[in-house]
Formats: C-alpha cells, structure tokens, sequence
C-alpha cells in the first residue's frame, strides 16, 4: 500500500519540474456499464426452457485529465466494479487506480508511461464483506521516435503481477514490443508491430507454467479520397 501511495505521489510531482505556460482546467469523464446474466432452468421434456436472472454487473468509471503545458499531460483514471450472484456464491467487488502522463519531450520524442494497481474484494455466501485484496499491479512505458517525416518507431515495455486467493494462480508477465508507424504517401499507410511476451510462476506456490509467446502484425491502408 505504501508503495502504491509513492507512485502516486512522484507522479503528480512530476508536472513541478515542466515548464508550464498556461495549466489549462481540468477534464472529467464519467461512465457507467451495466449488465445482467441470465440462467436457463431445468424443463420437463417437450416444455419450452424459462430463463430467470442469474447476477448482475455495474461498473463506474471515473477520469481527470489535466494539461500542464503544451507537451504535458496526466490523467487519473479509477473504476468500481461489482457483480452479484443470486442463486450462487462468489460475489466480489474490485478498484482500479490508473495514473499516467505524456510528455512530448521534444518535437519527434514522446514519452508515455502507466501505473495500474487493482484492489478486489470478496463476499463469502453471507454476504459479508471481507478485507480488500492486492490483486494486481501493472507498470508500462513506452517511446515514440519519429526518425523522420511520417515514420515512427514506438518500442515498449510492460510488466504485470497477478496474485490470487489461491496461491497456485500467481504470475508474473513481462512484454517488450516495438511499432512502427509510417506514411508512404496522401493515401497509402503502413504500420507494423511485434510484441514478445513472457509468462512465468510468482511466488513458492504458484503452479503456471513458464511460457513465451511471440505476436506479430503488418497493416496497410488505402484511402483514395485523399
């Protein structure tokens, strides 16, 4: 938790050390998502099958975003979620806390980085609500390198930790990738990308399986309106 609250705190000290000409107000969004399950009953042979409602999902989502200066911009962005069973256990709540930043360090260099870190709770079969849960913490950053006019190369990093109630499930993943984004000309775009993602056990008890997995895409666009 502490460590959670020191990322935090270096991330909104940052905007301190750019130089900023004009802070623009603050932008907020605010949305919510819902859903309902449904569950189909046993029927008698020949009888048409009755559906009745089996949970229900609600989600809250919440974002600040602020310009500091003209090449930097943070955001925070939180969500609530909650699903409820009704002819089962397993009810369960979580929070995201999401702050990132972009900072155009110079005209052809972007930085953009992210923190993520998710708290759940969990609700026994008497509906008590029990103490919240560190489930999951992500960090991420990433470049963008414009070497030349209408060519790009974005190469990023990522690293996520996954814990579990049940010990067996911890894992840690890892993810390097590189883009490439470029403009051959007023109508024609290319863009490609490569990610190499490694999974591996998180703690003594853990039971995953060490993998690596490779992904790799190529796109390319016509529009000869332009």
């Amino acid at each position: 938790m502490n460590r959670v609250f020191l990322w935090i705190t270096v991330f909104l000290l940052i905007p301190v050390l750019v130089s900023a000409r004009e802070i623009k107000r603050p932008v907020f969004f605010l949305r919510y998502d819902g859903g309902v399950g449904f569950e189909e009953l046993d029927s008698e042979e020949g009888e048409e099958a009755e559906q009745t409602v089996d949970s229900q999902r609600h989600k809250v989502t919440f974002r600040i975003k602020e310009q500091w200066s003209n090449s930097f911009t943070t955001s925070i962005y939180t969500a609530v979620s909650w699903k409820q069973y009704y002819n089962q256990s397993g009810d369960y709540t979580y929070f995201y806390l999401n702050p990132n930043y972009v900072w155009d360090v110079s005209d052809r260099i972007r930085w953009r980085s992210e923190f993520r870190s998710k708290w759940t709770w969990y609700h026994d079969s008497g509906n008590q609500q029990n103490s919240p849960v560190f489930t999951s913490l992500l960090a991420k950053t990433e470049f963008t390198f414009e070497v030349r006019d209408h060519l790009k190369f974005i190469p990023s990093l990522r690293s996520e930790f996954d814990l579990y109630q049940d010990p067996a499930k911890g894992q840690q993943t890892y993810t390097a990738g590189l883009r490439m984004e470029s403009k051959i000309n007023s109508e024609i775009r290319l863009s490609s990308r490569y990610r190499g993602i490694v999974r591996a056990p998180l703690g003594d008890g853990s039971e995953v399986s060490n993998r690596f997995n490779n992904e790799f895409g190529i796109n390319l666009s016509w529009d000869p309106n332009k």
